[in-house]
């Protein structure tokens, strides 16, 4: 974002600037060099009307700017210059306002599964993090014990889950060896996530989260859910 806002920036001002150099050669009456002034503050017009509708509506940049860019009279310039341009300016800061409001998981919420998204993105909205993964882990083993119907905990639950020998969820082919990998590497899997990551955030208040690491660990959650919603259930 912070490059878009950038590459915005810098063609408002050269569209600006290169409006005051067209409205002085008109003024000196050096109409030829006004005229390629003009020409090349249309490129920069064309450029940034790309650029702005990447983000935002190309309504909000409005008509004017390219109507007077069109006349090119010295009026029209310093119309560019006194209500054209910081209309932009405004309409740009307020979409920049707008993006800073939205919540911290606005970018993340896309990637991540429904249970874990319901239970974990309010704490991290909030800079809760040791929650929010605390929260996305243990909605994992809620919805393995919501499709299983056991009612045991941790690895104890994930042994009789994806048991080799009598599971209550297939997640691959059981027939083939590298379906059996399959349910066993994600068995091992979750069981580490109880161990590793459930534990630790239950036990401790201290924690070494930031935003990114709590994200990648919701994200993992998701992972895990959704190889437990799509699984087949015996």
């Amino acid at each position: 974002m912070t490059t878009w806002y950038v590459e915005v920036q810098r063609l408002i001002r050269n569209i600006r600037r290169k409006a005051l150099e067209a409205a002085t050669a008109l003024r000196e009456g050096n109409s030829e060099a006004a005229r390629k002034i003009n020409d090349y503050a249309k490129l920069d017009f064309i450029a940034l009307q790309v650029r702005w509708s990447e983000k935002i509506p190309a309504a909000k940049l409005g008509e004017g700017l390219s109507r007077h860019l069109h006349f090119g009279e010295v009026h029209d310039y310093e119309d560019i210059v006194l209500r054209d341009i910081p209309r932009i300016e405004d309409a740009l800061d307020t979409w920049l306002l707008t993006q800073e409001q939205e919540p911290r998981s606005s970018s993340l919420k896309s990637l991540l599964h429904p249970v874990v998204s319901q239970h974990a993105l309010p704490h991290f909205d909030a800079g809760h993090l040791r929650e929010a993964v605390l929260n996305g882990i243990m909605a994992v083993f809620d919805l393995l014990r919501e499709r299983t119907g056991l009612d045991s905990d941790g690895a104890a639950l994930v042994s009789q889950a994806l048991s080799l020998e009598n599971p209550k969820l297939i997640l691959s082919d059981l027939a083939s060896e590298s379906g059996r990998n399959d349910q066993k590497g994600f068995l091992q899997i979750l069981q580490g996530a109880y161990l590793g990551v459930r534990n630790p955030k239950a036990h401790s208040l201290r924690h070494d989260l930031n935003e990114h690491t709590a994200a990648q660990y919701l994200v993992f959650a998701s992972l895990l859910a959704r190889r437990i919603e799509e699984a087949v259930r015996v």
